[in-house]
């Protein structure tokens, strides 16, 4: 859930602005003028300024809600294919076990293929690093050693590509 707090503060900035020029207006007004002036100036600028405080605040909320919202989808994107990154390198430590090919068992490995799958089918995964894992995990399922690294490599830098191209 977003904060609240920038809307307040816009709210708060805008009074402050409205209630400056208003008495900016009644001071130049009563100099130029006298009191009626004074009255007459800030009256005239404190409605302008209040109504265009309340005709930019809608614009700049909107813009503000859209900015949020992208930000939140791409920092969304970002970690699923971080993620993605982590279940896969599982899934290749379960193919290709250091300690030997006895060291995994046939359940671990599918549950890590299972959630490498689950993962890869995400709906928020960027389609650059959907497809470079769905080639990692078909050179995972032959059991390729140097297909399944190339595919690897290749991931790894479409999620680089996901992360950097702002």
């Amino acid at each position: 859930m977003t904060p609240k707090m920038p809307h307040a503060r816009m709210l708060i900035t805008a009074i402050v602005a409205t209630v400056t020029t208003t008495i900016l207006g009644a001071v130049g007004g009563y100099l130029l003028g006298g009191p009626d002036g004074g009255a007459i100036a800030a009256a005239s600028i404190g409605f302008g300024a209040l109504l265009s405080s309340f005709l930019v605040r809608g614009r700049v909320v909107g813009r503000v809600t859209q900015s949020r919202q992208d930000a939140a989808r791409q920092g969304y994107a970002d970690g699923i294919a971080h993620m993605i990154l982590a279940h896969m390198a599982a899934y290749e430590a379960a193919v290709f076990p250091v300690s030997g090919p006895g060291a995994v068992t046939p359940q671990e490995r599918a549950a890590r293929r299972t959630r490498s799958y689950a993962v890869a089918a995400e709906e928020a995964l960027p389609h650059a690093v959907r497809r470079a894992a769905a080639a990692a995990l078909a050179a995972l399922d032959h059991g390729n050693v140097t297909a399944s690294q190339e595919a690897m490599q290749n991931l790894l830098f479409a999620v680089h590509e996901q992360t950097v191209r702002r």
